[in-house]
């Protein structure tokens, strides 16, 4: 386990590094943008200060190219040598497709991400366009045979959009979704599902129905020396249902709260599990600290990073 936190330790430092290791936007750059009149964008300076308002002037003096942000401190007149990066409210919040490991119904688009999950689950994802996802990770536990890890591929299809999600203004996503796991490698089981997502100025509330199409009716599972062969059921046919809420703090752009509850067999209620934690972001990055409540009760520390390296 001590190799395990130093491997985590590296990648969250990595994570850090490779986000903030940018040049400042040139005049050029700047110049080459174009910006939708009262649209709110967030620009984030080179001294680490985040402004958020609609651009109310796009020019350029003897200084330099610059633009003046509507922001709630008043008129601010900022150049391009100042600005790190400029990006529409919605975009820069690009962890939208996940919770913490529920999909939303909204797609990763044109972006791709890797994460790495209680420290043993390495985990990515690429979009293909707006209308297909695909993830996929196995676990990496120290002490456990490589046949007995676990493994899950998923691809995710967001086949609506409309306007007026949670508010007026926001949005409403629909999609459908394939997926398959592997306990220990002899184990399969596939599940399809229906997810809707709902989004506001701060918040997004997603719903998730599944139900198990493919694979053994009971299964017995062992992890190396940790647990011994154990055996539980889970026919097909069986439903299970995930609820997410994602909701950013008024004042502090950059920090979430993050709820999830599973269940994967509404036929046992006791099996329901809890997640509640806080999501740190910044373009490329997110970092996840919670905890998770499961049956027991037990209280299980919950952490994940997830980057997505590129615009």
């Amino acid at each position: 386990m001590k190799t395990t936190r130093t491997v985590t330790a590296c990648l969250i430092a990595l994570f850090w590094l490779l986000h903030v290791n940018a040049a400042a936007m040139t005049n050029e750059e700047l110049l080459r943008m174009s910006f939708i009149d009262d649209e709110i964008y967030v620009v984030r300076l080179e001294n680490g200060d985040i402004l958020s308002g609609a651009i109310v002037e796009f020019s350029e003096d003897d200084t330099g190219a610059y633009v003046r942000v509507a922001s709630v401190v008043g008129r601010a007149k900022i150049y391009a040598k100042e600005i790190h990066s400029i990006y529409s409210s919605e975009a820069d919040y690009r962890h939208r497709h996940r919770g913490y490991i529920l999909p939303t119904a909204i797609p990763i688009g044109n972006d791709a991400f890797i994460s790495l999950i209680e420290g043993v689950l390495p985990y990515a994802g690429v979009g293909v366009g707006n209308w297909l996802s695909i993830t996929a990770g196995r676990t990496l536990v120290p002490g456990i045979a490589w046949s007995e890890q676990v493994s899950l591929v998923n691809a995710k299809f967001t086949v609506h959009t409309a306007p007026h999600g949670l508010v007026e203004g926001g949005e409403q996503y629909y999609a459908v979704g394939i997926n398959g796991g592997w306990l220990n490698d002899v184990n399969f089981l596939g599940h399809v599902y229906g997810v809707a997502t709902f989004t506001g100025k701060r918040t997004q509330a997603t719903l998730m129905m599944f139900a198990k199409v493919a694979g053994k009716d009971n299964y017995t599972i062992k992890a190396g020396n940790f647990f011994g062969p154990s055996a539980f059921p889970l026919p097909n046919g069986t439903f299970g249902v995930g609820i997410g809420l994602d909701t950013r703090f008024p004042e502090m752009r950059n920090l979430h709260v993050v709820g999830e509850l599973w269940n994967a067999d509404l036929t046992r209620p006791a099996n329901t599990a809890l997640y509640l934690g806080l999501r740190l972001t910044s373009r490329a990055v997110a970092s996840d600290f919670g905890f998770t409540i499961v049956q027991g009760p037990f209280v299980v520390p919950t952490v994940a990073f997830a980057w997505t390296p590129w615009d």
